[in-house]
């Protein structure tokens, strides 16, 4: 018994993991991320220099870059340019 609950705990964490947050992303190329895509980052954030985008697995592009005082700045954009998120 003692060794059972640890197993169904650490079950318990893997299965979660899958299911909780925005799910894994995976870094591309900024000449891959869609141009409606990314004119919709440039327009939320004028001035930022864009150097890092990621395809999420529900299709998303999150898009990063940096102000001129080095703070980090993200976009979230769907493929067709719409709008998702600002961070």
């Amino acid at each position: 018994m003692n060794k059972v609950v640890p197993i169904i705990f650490l079950l318990s964490v893997l299965i979660g993991c899958g299911s909780v947050g925005e799910g894994p992303k995976v870094q591309i190329k900024m000449d891959e991320v869609p141009p409606p895509a990314l004119k919709t980052a440039q327009n939320k954030l004028p001035g930022i220099v864009f150097t890092e985008a990621f395809l999420k697995k529900d299709g998303t592009y999150e898009i990063r870059g940096k102000t001129k005082t080095g703070k980090v700045r993200e976009v979230e954009v769907k493929a067709d340019g719409t709008f998702v998120d600002l961070e």
